[in-house]
């Protein structure tokens, strides 16, 4: 487990060619990534460096020489020799900003490999197949390989019905509750407890500029039913998740549901827009939504000095920050890595839950 925070520039690399240029002449950098999938870049420069070149135009950056739509970009922060890429993927837009009393500025737009996805729509009707299966079948209609570890029901048929296919992924994924990414040419598509991230501890008052941890009863359900008709049995469906698949992946502490159970009182959550057909698809259904509720349970919002090691899947140690929300536990389901000269460098801002709170003896 480390605790070591970093500070550094960003470094830029294109068609695989470090440009120490766009390192020199970046302003501010943003990069974010949530648990749906699909990383984005926005990156603002300055554009009246001293040219290297001849140039008729009036701001560096938009004669297509380093930077173009298309252009594979990547980016890592930390030292040198222990940098971590944040970012890679391509080009998607291109802006020049002008503004009285200020110096011209080029800003550059980039998604990762799931832009591909995102700008496919389509409908098309699958048989016999999984959740993992479909994750598969769209990895290998854009050229990517799949690493799809999500157990689930075998569907006799699914349709995809004027949809993107990340759109569609991200459905069928949340109804497993899986998670969807990319890392180079590799569409990931994993439960939460098959995705593997770093551990991090960080503490309120050393490593942490900001942290707010929120322990809320608003969202939670002592059990989640889904009901439907077996066509095929001839018979209802009535699926239902409880408190005991909460607990299952928790250690320790006292789970949402617990806790609604012994104050509110007990309280279901009836699925209606889901009408499964076979007892599988309700019963994972059923234990995917009520699952996703109970993780939410307790949530953090911070902001570090800078943790390039940081993504969506890391695994936090949260300390300093009160009895019922200290320990482990903690899975970062959104990131934004940013960084602006002259004001701060860079900053890892962060959203992360947990199912539980420590019990009034701390444990």
């Amino acid at each position: 487990m480390t605790d070591r925070l970093i500070a550094s520039d960003p470094v830029f690399t294109v068609a695989g060619q470090r440009v120490p240029d766009l390192a020199r002449d970046c302003l501010a950098l943003s990069v974010e990534e949530t648990t749906a999938g699909l990383r984005t870049l926005t990156a603002h420069f300055l554009a009246v460096a001293p040219r290297r070149r001849p140039n008729d135009d009036v701001v560096e950056y938009l004669d297509g020489r380093t930077l173009s739509f298309g252009s594979e970009l990547s980016v890592s922060l930390g030292p040198p020799g222990n940098e971590r890429v944040v970012f890679a993927g391509s080009v998607s837009a291109l802006e020049a900003t002008f503004d009285e009393g200020d110096t011209p500025h080029v800003t550059v737009f980039a998604e990762d490999a799931l832009m591909a996805l995102r700008m496919t729509r389509r409908s098309r009707t699958y048989g016999q197949v999984s959740d993992a299966d479909l994750a598969r079948r769209i990895a290998a209609d854009h050229g990517l390989s799949a690493d799809a570890d999500a157990a689930g029901p075998t569907y006799p048929l699914v349709q995809q019905v004027n949809e993107s296919d990340l759109a569609f992924v991200r459905a069928r994924a949340a109804l497993l509750g899986a998670e969807v990414w990319v890392t180079g040419r590799t569409l990931h598509f994993a439960t939460r407890d098959r995705r593997r991230g770093p551990e991090l501890r960080l503490a309120q008052g050393r490593d942490l500029l900001t942290v707010a941890v929120r322990a809320d009863l608003a969202h939670q359900r002592s059990a989640v039913r889904v009901s439907g008709y077996d066509a095929r049995g001839r018979d209802r469906i009535d699926a239902e998740a409880d408190g005991a698949v909460v607990t299952a992946e928790v250690p320790a502490g006292r789970t949402g549901p617990a806790v609604l159970a012994g104050t509110v009182g007990p309280r279901l959550d009836q699925l209606t827009r889901m009408v499964p057909l076979a007892e599988a698809e309700g019963r994972s259904w059923a234990a995917a939504r009520l699952r996703a509720r109970a993780r939410r349970f307790v949530t953090a919002v911070g902001t570090s000095r800078g943790t390039p090691e940081l993504t969506v899947g890391s695994r936090i140690t949260l300390t300093g920050v009160g009895r019922p929300f200290d320990g482990d536990g903690y899975y970062t389901t959104r990131v934004r890595h940013t960084f602006q000269r002259g004001a701060g460098g860079l900053r890892s801002h962060f959203e992360a839950e947990r199912a539980t709170v420590n019990a009034e003896d701390g444990r």
